[in-house]
C-alpha cells in the first residue's frame, strides 16, 4: 500500500489504514466499492484524473452514500457514478469534526441516472430515484468542530430529477466553478 509495486486492491482497504497526512493515489480504472467510503480526518483521496478514475458502488450498496467526509479531508480528480436515491455523493461523517479546515472537493464529476431510461427520458429524470449530489447537515458536527463548511472547486453534479445540493442546520459551502445538470432543484 505504500509503494507503486505494492498497491491495495480497493479504495476501501486504503481508507482502512490511512491516517492524517496520507494521500491515497488511485490509478486509472473502474473501482467497485462497498459504499459508503468514510475518509479519515486529514486524508486525501486523489484519482489519476476525472475521466480516468471511476468509483461506483457494489450492487448491494448502490443506494448508500458514496463518501462520508471528516475535517481536513480532500477528494479530487475522479468520477463517482452508479448509485441511486437515497444516496448522496458527499455527506459529513457522523460526529464530523473540522479542526483546521473544512473538506475540499475538487475536479469531481458525479454522474447519476434514474432507474427507468427511455428514448424520451435518457437520463431517467422522471424516475426520481437517481443518486444525489451533496447533503451537508451541520447538526451531525461535534460540538468541538470549528466549522460545518465545505469547498467545491470544479465539481459537476449530473443528478436528474433529484435535489443536487442540500445545506441545512448551519452548513455552508464555497462553490467555485461548479455546476449542476438535470437536477430537480
Amino acid at each position: 500500500g505504500d509503494h507503486i509495486l505494492d498497491t491495495f486492491l480497493t479504495v476501501t482497504k486504503a481508507l482502512s489504514v490511512a491516517t492524517a497526512g496520507d494521500t491515497i493515489h488511485i490509478y486509472p480504472g473502474e473501482y467497485t466499492e462497498i459504499f459508503p467510503l468514510t475518509i479519515p480526518a486529514g486524508v486525501t483521496v486523489k484519482g489519476h484524473g476525472i475521466r480516468s478514475v471511476t468509483i461506483q458502488p457494489t450492487l448491494a450498496t448502490n443506494t448508500n452514500d458514496a463518501f462520508l467526509l471528516n475535517g481536513e479531508t480532500t477528494v479530487e480528480d475522479l468520477t463517482i457514478t452508479g448509485f441511486y436515491s437515497p444516496g448522496y455523493a458527499f455527506k459529513y461523517a457522523p460526529n464530523y469534526t473540522a479542526r483546521n479546515r473544512s473538506p475540499y472537493i475538487r475536479n469531481i464529476t458525479v454522474i447519476t441516472q434514474g432507474s427507468t431510461i427511455t428514448a424520451d427520458d435518457p437520463r431517467g429524470f422522471l424516475a426520481g430515484d437517481a443518486g444525489k449530489g451533496v447533503f451537508l447537515d451541520g447538526s451531525v458536527a461535534s460540538s468541538t468542530s470549528a466549522n460545518t463548511a465545505l469547498l467545491f472547486h470544479s465539481v459537476t453534479f449530473i443528478t436528474p430529477g433529484v435535489d443536487a445540493v442540500i445545506l441545512t442546520n448551519g452548513a455552508r459551502v464555497e462553490w467555485l466553478n461548479s455546476f449542476t445538470y438535470f437536477a430537480n432543484r
